[in-house]
């Protein structure tokens, strides 16, 4: 398991609603009832004087329990609250059902809530009051999570391009859940959607870019969307996606798995998830940032969240359409359609020679793929500081050269060196995870089998045992 590298990022603990807290009927697929009481969960807006409903009127998923649910559920519906035993890939699976009152009818809209680390999908739904949802007429299924995942163990949800992501028990149980809920009772069709926050939030990234033709959209909260797409992605069917964070200061330290980091900031992150469903041509995004509220569900928002959801179901997303209403006085955020730009603004500027060939030119690739990283930066400061990089957000160079002379002192080295300059030559640095994998690639190439080089057994000394470690495969096998 390849937990460690985020232990920070997605240790992604858990932190309250605008305030941190711990991590911690039947219908067969018929119905032929669309209708809408007067309590319903609509939103006002449309095209042409039309509502969303007019345009697109409610539909039932469908189904039959005998072939869409797993034994236990085929002949007993799941019912209003803690639900076990849903067996999914030979593992027994737990969810929490908030259904609607029964005043609601015709198909409900249906919203799944992905919990972050060290949540159950019960203290979830209590944190992010997804309560609210079911008020307006959604069904909300809370699942959940199991501990899979190879990255961060707690939705498999983030996959290096080393480890393909098939026979996903999350998504399976993700598609299971929906298609026996949709079988037992009337689940509007046009009108499914996903959310989660931190881990959750990253695990709603994942489904987003695989089921894209079942969902109309989802609501990303405080995700990482690092490592999340397909090794292979494909365009995504219409769909409005929602990217929210806490703000400048939506950031997470502690630690998780016996592994201690110092501080990371998701900002970056949201931005990358921003621009990614801004880019795809059949998304309609919009994003919401806190009011400097920290790494927190923006529950002020839900009843917003509702309304805006509702005015983008199944096939109403068209790109470039979205108007966002007024968000509330009291939220404590903003929201736009437009992407989110963000750049870290730390630069890295090495002196351009040093004493040993290739010393200064690698600690300027680590420099611009990790120091300048506002992922990784802040996640492995305290190894780039032992490589010798100083000051405010380590972007002083000279020690890391010095370091480097003091250590790289054989032949050996000089080979790997050479080959870091080459590995540098061809790569690319960028933001998030992917964006500092060219200098980890770099390491893992350059230093495979060389317990020869006194500067290969001294880097991975330094990284062994960080967050970067599950990444940095050659290393294992060359430091004693």
């Amino acid at each position: 398991m390849r937990f460690t590298l985020l232990a920070s990022l997605v240790g992604l603990g858990v932190s309250g609603s605008l305030v941190a807290c711990g991590d911690d009927d039947a219908n067969t697929g018929g119905g032929s009832d669309t209708s809408s009481s007067s309590q319903d969960s609509s939103s006002s807006s449309g095209v042409g004087g039309q509502s969303p409903e007019d345009l697109v009127p409610p539909e039932p998923l469908g189904g039959d329990p005998a072939t869409a649910c797993p034994a236990g559920y085929a002949s007993a519906a799941p019912v209003d609250g803690d639900n076990q035993d849903f067996e999914v890939a030979g593992t027994g699976r737990r969810f929490l059902m908030i259904a609607p009152d029964a005043t609601f009818e015709g198909p409900r809209p249906l919203l799944v809530g992905f919990n972050g680390t060290g949540e159950t999908g019960k203290s979830f739904s209590d944190r992010a009051e997804l309560e609210d949802f079911a008020a307006r007429g959604f069904v909300v299924l809370a699942p959940w999570s199991d501990g899979n995942g190879t990255i961060w163990p707690v939705w498999d949800a983030m996959h290096d391009a080393s480890d393909p992501d098939t026979n996903n028990p999350d998504l399976a149980f993700f598609d299971s859940l929906v298609a026996c809920v949709g079988a037992h009772r009337p689940i509007d069709k046009h009108r499914i959607y996903i959310t989660g926050h931190s881990a959750g939030g990253i695990m709603s990234n994942y489904v987003l870019q695989r089921r894209s033709s079942l969902l109309a959209g989802g609501i990303v909260a405080s995700g990482v969307f690092s490592l999340t797409s397909p090794q292979t992605p494909a365009p995504l069917d219409p769909m409005f996606v929602i990217v929210t964070w806490g703000g400048d200061n939506d950031e997470y330290s502690g630690g998780s798995g016996g592994v201690s980091v110092p501080s990371i900031n998701f900002v970056e992150q949201a931005s990358i998830a921003s621009n990614f469903y801004e880019a795809e041509p059949a998304v309609s995004q919009a994003n919401c940032r806190g009011d400097n509220v920290g790494h927190a569900w923006l529950d002020p928002l839900n009843d917003w969240f509702v309304d805006a959801l509702l005015d983008h179901p199944k096939g109403l997303a068209q790109k470039g359409t979205t108007v966002l209403a007024d968000v509330p006085a009291n939220a404590d955020a903003a929201c736009t359609t437009a992407p989110y730009p963000f750049m870290s603004g730390v630069v890295v500027t090495c002196p351009p020679t040093s004493t040993v060939d290739g010393c200064a030119e690698v600690c300027q690739f680590i420099g611009d793929c990790a120091v300048e990283n506002a992922t990784v930066g802040p996640i492995l400061a305290p190894e780039l500081m032992e490589l010798g990089f100083s000051g405010p957000d380590n972007t002083s160079c000279g020690g890391c050269i010095t370091h480097c002379e003091g250590v790289a002192t054989t032949m050996p080295d000089a080979e790997v060196l050479d080959c870091m300059q080459t590995e540098q030559a061809a790569a690319t640095c960028g933001p998030g995870i992917d964006g500092a994998l060219p200098v980890i690639d770099a390491l893992n190439t350059c230093c495979e089998n060389r317990s020869d080089s006194p500067w290969c057994v001294d880097t991975c000394t330094v990284f062994l045992g960080s967050a970067a470690e599950s990444f940095l495969t050659s290393c294992s096998a060359i430091v004693p």
